[in-house]
């Protein structure tokens, strides 16, 4: 009987244990521009990874990308802009506007190597290391609607077949909002938090958070979303170093998610924070990080204790009726 509970009490100071021993470290990482993607023949990198500017009736205004070559071979570039392709989590109510594709034109700087252009579309052809800056020029006009107008500028590597034709390599982009904000009111400005979500239990890491929030606006907005996790004794586990913003389109629900990707075993306390429009949302709720063999180890435990009491019973009404 005493070995049974010598054996839950052993399980349980195990876990904890393993817990305070093996807390994770926060790692800080940037971005060095300069490193080299081993394996990769075909890279590209942009810069910003997206824009947003004030569209102002009878005005043009231009902005700059700095598209760099940062792979191991020579390749081919079609730069254009299209409609915006709404990322996953979101939901978009109504088509975006994008009267913004008619208003906007691409050119590139001296030094780029040309190949030539269609249907909008430039083709340059990029050496190793190189950098050629791309800029997109928007003339607002006079009687450009009130509101948010939606584009993407895109960068496809590309290499030409045998037979005709060209083969996609891979594609990416990067996302433009632009603002008419002549008679903005301010009632023009609208957030909606649905749903926060922390998760009572997990298997393993990651730990992961979730916040729904909806734009119930005419103008875009900004969230920041962090997360705080302490262990059972209060001790600061992890926290976000820059807490992650994101752009919540006029009439769009967006899933926010934040994580702990080096969550081992134990009990921890999490917090979720998400900021929008001057307003904070905070929910606080304990998580418990145990893998399903040491759930297993548990039950056999208990399971062990309960037959041994049911033992120790019998052991003894079998004595009483002597």
């Amino acid at each position: 009987m005493r070995l049974s509970y010598a054996l839950v009490a052993l399980s349980i100071v195990g876990a904890v244990g393993y817990a305070a021993v093996n807390s994770p470290v926060d790692v800080a990482a940037e971005i060095n521009e300069n490193i080299e993607l081993l394996g990769e023949e075909f890279q590209i990198a942009i810069s910003p990874v997206y824009v947003e500017f004030d569209l102002v009736p009878g005005t043009t205004t231009s902005e700059t990308f700095r598209v760099r070559n940062a792979g191991s071979m020579e390749t081919d570039l079609k730069i254009g802009v299209q409609e915006l392709t709404v990322s996953d989590g979101t939901t978009v109510s109504g088509t975006p506007r994008n009267e913004i594709l008619g208003w906007t034109t691409v050119t590139l700087e001296d030094g780029c190597d040309v190949m030539g252009e269609e249907d909008g579309a430039i083709f340059v052809h990029m050496r190793v290391k190189e950098e050629c800056h791309v800029t997109f020029s928007t003339t607002t006009p006079s009687n450009a609607p009130f509101g948010e107008q939606y584009m993407s500028i895109y960068f496809q590597e590309y290499r030409e077949i045998e037979g005709g034709g060209i083969q996609m390599i891979r594609s990416i982009g990067a996302n433009i909002y632009g603002t008419n904000r002549v008679g903005e009111s301010s009632g023009d400005m609208c957030a909606e938090m649905i749903h926060q979500s922390i998760p009572f239990w997990i298997m393993g890491a990651p730990l992961n958070t979730t916040a729904r929030v909806a734009n119930c606006g005419r103008l875009n907005f900004h969230t920041t979303t962090k997360i705080e996790v302490r262990s059972l004794f209060g001790k600061l586990m992890y926290e976000d170093q820059v807490p992650q913003s994101n752009i919540i389109m006029v009439g769009s629900e967006r899933v926010l998610s934040d994580s702990w990707d080096d969550a081992s075993i134990g009990i921890y306390k999490v917090k979720q924070t998400v900021e929008m429009l001057g307003k904070t949302y905070e929910i606080e709720k304990w998580t418990f990080v145990i893998p399903f063999w040491l759930i297993m180890v548990i039950l056999g435990c208990i399971a062990v204790i309960v037959l041994a009491i049911v033992y120790e019973r019998k052991k003894r009404m079998r004595k009483a009726k002597r």
